[in-house]
């Protein structure tokens, strides 16, 4: 019997495993524990004031802007290769933020259910998440092959003409990722 379940159990799971990333299954789980240090850097900088944060349970990808002058292309340049080919798809993010402040997870499925009321989706979103600003969304992060460099996208939505979003650029120095002083071209947007 034992068996039998163990088998079914196996059986039911194969479809989630053959394409992790295809509109009926879940995508890939992001794992990437210096990925979770960099967010836990960043993201305090978003809305200190709330009581807590919601994050985009998926991974977002913002299209890559970083033109670093050619004396910090060696050390940003394969951070910045890294990040295109990691948001080449997208990411199931993990609970692992180490945050100060509470935070939830939205999918996109209920982003979209929300919204398809256009700019009245505000109003249900906050009846939905009071005590939130809005959400944040996260690209997967670009690291160099040592990873102590990391480049990384983070947006916010917070109203019909309230939101940003921008690339930072970080490196790890004495076991805590900083903002990387460079020179260059970067984009960013805000409404």
């Amino acid at each position: 019997m034992l068996l039998r379940v163990i088998s079914l159990l196996i059986f039911l799971s194969l479809p989630y495993q053959s394409n992790p990333t295809s509109p009926n299954n879940l995508p890939t789980p992001y794992v990437i524990p210096e990925a979770y240090e960099v967010y836990s850097t960043i993201i305090p900088s978003v809305w200190p004031w709330v009581k807590t944060l919601l994050i985009r349970s998926e991974t977002e990808t913002y299209n890559m802007c970083l033109r670093p002058e050619k004396q910090y292309e060696g050390r940003i340049g394969p951070a910045i290769s890294d990040y295109v080919k990691q948001n080449q798809k997208t990411w199931l993010l993990q609970r692992d933020l180490r945050i100060d402040k509470p935070y939830e997870t939205i999918t996109p499925d209920e982003l979209k259910s929300i919204f398809e009321q256009g700019i009245e989706g505000w109003k249900t979103f906050h009846q939905k998440h009071p005590g939130t600003e809005g959400w944040i969304e996260l690209s997967a992060v670009g690291f160099n092959d040592d990873k102590t460099i990391a480049v990384v996208y983070m947006g916010y939505h917070c109203g019909i003409l309230c939101g940003g979003g921008e690339f930072h650029v970080l490196q790890k120095k004495d076991g805590k990722w900083i903002p990387l002083e460079w020179r260059g071209e970067s984009c960013s947007w805000a409404s």
